[in-house]
């Protein structure tokens, strides 16, 4: 993840990540002009971060840098870095061994409804090493394939042919979380302040966020997009595919279907208003701030012009598993 001013939310994330999901390293990008993590750590991970770091911004030498076992922190000031901290995340992890990415933000937890780990989830739907999971797909005259891409056709697709291509990519639908029509910041963990979801047909639960295999990542082209990735092609020039959590081939950063039985990301987006006004003053990662998302935040109105949403669907379930895997949390439930 990358991250600016984020200090009240990141370790109840982190744990998260590292004891839920079990995710085996977290590299946080510090977007601050000023490191702010230089002395952040996860008690419950029994770990210090305190070694300087080897690969600093754009590759170079940088003793702000701290690193762990399990977290890598790396500070990566600047404008619009998102998409240029996850390249250099996943030229890293790939370099260490790691074989899978997820790319997330800190408001972002990724719930599992059939699986018992990141890893479980990932073997699963990407395969393990050299054993690939391959789908069935149709191709047109042109070499496009079926559901690839999220802009609708401007004529009928029309089948050519079928093959099989490499699933380099998994896309999971957002669920958005709602704000309890809360006004000001509460010193208590997101995921317990907030446990009212809105409607799945919410416009942004169209979003998703990836789990892709690193191998078929394309690391030659910029990250443009924090929801989805380009992905290589084979030894026999097919390109990899991304897919749904129903193994349908996906495109784009939208999957309408809004599929929540295996997995979903449990987007925090809101919070009380005067974070959500302070978020939007902040801008995004990928495209910086916006006056529209600004001005619509000062009068109350989420991204669609639409009064921010309270939340009407009791959903406690990223709670749940944090304080069943870090008990500690159990004294917010006294």
């Amino acid at each position: 993840t990358i991250a600016i001013h984020e200090q009240p939310y990141l370790t109840e994330w982190a744990e998260y990540n590292l004891h839920v999901l079990n995710i085996a390293k977290l590299y946080i990008y510090d977007n601050a002009d000023n490191l702010e993590l230089s002395n952040w750590t996860v008690d419950s991970a029994s770990m210090s971060i305190g070694r300087e770091g080897e690969s600093g911004q754009n590759g170079t030498n940088n003793t702000n840098n701290r690193e762990s076992s399990r977290i890598s922190i790396t500070h990566y000031p600047g404008k619009k870095q998102q998409g240029p901290a996850y390249k250099d995340c996943a030229r890293r992890a790939l370099s260490e061994g790691y074989e899978y990415a997820f790319f997330t933000d800190v408001d972002e937890f990724l719930v599992l409804y059939q699986h018992n780990s990141i890893m479980e989830l990932a073997v699963d739907y990407l395969g393990k090493g050299d054993e690939d999971v391959h789908v069935d797909v149709e191709v047109d005259k042109d070499g496009k394939i079926r559901g690839a891409s999220s802009d609708p056709p401007p004529t009928p697709f029309q089948t050519e042919r079928n093959e099989t291509r490499i699933v380099g990519s998994l896309g999971m639908n957002f669920r958005t979380l709602g704000n309890n029509c809360d006004i000001d910041y509460k010193d208590l963990p997101v995921s317990k302040r907030f446990q009212y979801r809105v409607e799945s047909s919410y416009p942004m639960n169209v979003f998703i966020k990836s789990l892709v295999k690193l191998k078929w990542l394309d690391l030659d082209v910029d990250f443009t997009d924090p929801h989805f990735y380009k992905l290589r092609k084979d030894d026999n020039g097919k390109q990899a595919v991304k897919i749904d959590t129903n193994r349908q081939v996906r495109g784009g950063s939208l999957q309408p279907m809004r599929l929540y039985d295996v997995a979903a990301v449990h987007h925090f987006l809101h919070k009380s208003l005067s974070e959500y006004r302070k978020k939007r003053d902040r801008g995004g990662g990928t495209t910086g701030p916006s006056m529209l998302l600004i001005e619509n935040a000062k009068k109350g109105l989420d991204n669609h012009g639409k009064p921010l949403p309270g939340g009407n669907i009791y959903d406690d379930e990223v709670w749940k598993r944090l304080v069943e895997k870090v008990p500690s949390y159990k004294k917010y439930d006294a």
